[in-house]
């Protein structure tokens, strides 16, 4: 069966399977392709429960890939390989994979091993090889469970690798950083579409059945928007921050609840041994099966307070029907998407 590429480009998307041509519009869609899963939670620990659900389309629209399956991969990355993950990983049926399921949607635990495969902790040793290492973390202080994606498709296999964060703890730090780092960390949140206008006018979600009629070749100034998350902690305002605990909150914090935008978490910063905070950017993928992007990302860094992100789309000059999407990530690998039906007049 003939491979094709999946070029998802963040922790929390997809990481490139194999290298796309340097013709390829990124967010043009003309052909099948996985554009995002997202795990529910968006973090977890090991032997944790991750619900995934997968954003597959095509130059029509969305695809119901009841044949896609998934797998845990527990091959740690070799240190001479350059790619996110070991090139097992993409090998459908490589005896490193765990099966999870097999539809647009799976379930299934993380393997208890995770933590010494991708995180903090020392890995177990194999006879007659030298110990390995801890995984260092990236920039969030974040370590991630590669998930493999197989999806079966008429043009060939869409093969695609999903990062998901893991819970793991800080390494590194004293145990009075550690204790600190612990009651003060919360569990990320996938990031939500609110809106998505087009020159002022709100977008109909896809999911309604509605369509929405744009100008053939009148650009269009398109901007995305994400809920309002809290700069500072307030008793009451339905989230549990940094600085509120179940017992001075516990209207926020007896079921804690985050925020599906840019939230604020803490860090443990290597170069200054020091927790710290810190805030997420919000990252916008776009994608159309047709018509012309200003940018095939958008988005805001961790100290920006703006919570929308704008780009400019020119429609095809014929009419039709086409599909957009809009995928957020937020930078502790949270994922997040909307689509739409359009109809070009």
């Amino acid at each position: 069966m003939v491979k094709r590429c999946v070029a998802w480009v963040s922790v929390g998307a997809v990481v490139v399977a194999c290298a796309p041509s340097l013709n390829d519009t990124v967010s043009l869609v003309t052909a099948p392709r996985i554009l995002a899963v997202q795990s529910i939670p968006a973090e977890a620990p090991p032997k944790g429960k991750l619900n995934l659900t997968a954003l597959v389309v095509d130059e029509n629209g969305p695809i119901a890939a009841d044949a896609i399956h998934w797998d845990f991969c527990t091959a740690r990355n070799p240190l001479a390989n350059l790619g996110p993950v070991n090139p097992a990983c993409q090998e459908d049926g490589n005896s490193a994979l765990v099966p999870i399921g097999v539809g647009p949607k799976a379930a299934g635990d993380i393997p208890d091993i995770a933590c010494r495969q991708y995180g903090p902790e020392v890995p177990e040793p194999k006879a007659n090889e030298t110990p390995g290492r801890p995984v260092d973390p990236d920039t969030t202080g974040g370590y991630y469970q590669p998930v493999s994606v197989f999806a079966p498709s008429s043009s060939g296999q869409l093969v695609g690798i999903f990062l998901a964060r893991l819970s793991c703890g800080v390494s590194g730090a004293s145990p009075t950083q550690s204790a600190d780092y612990n009651s003060r960390y919360r569990i990320n949140e996938n990031p939500q579409v609110t809106s998505l206008t087009a020159s002022g006018k709100p977008l109909d979600l896809d999911t309604t059945g509605k369509t929405n009629a744009v100008a053939a070749g009148q650009k269009l100034q398109l901007q995305v928007a994400w809920p309002v998350c809290p700069v500072v902690d307030v008793c009451g305002d339905g989230v549990c921050g940094p600085d509120e605990t179940k017992t001075e909150c516990p209207k926020d914090c007896t079921n804690p609840q985050g925020c599906a935008g840019a939230e604020r978490y803490v860090n443990f910063d290597l170069s200054s041994a020091t927790v710290v905070d810190e805030r997420e950017g919000i990252h916008v993928s776009w994608f159309a099966t047709g018509g012309s992007f200003d940018l095939d990302r958008t988005g805001t860094d961790g100290s920006d307070t703006d919570t929308n992100s704008t780009n400019g789309w020119q429609p095809p000059s014929q009419s039709g029907p086409l599909h957009m999407w809009v995928v957020l990530h937020d930078d502790r690998g949270g994922v997040g998407w909307a689509g739409y039906a359009l109809n070009v007049q």
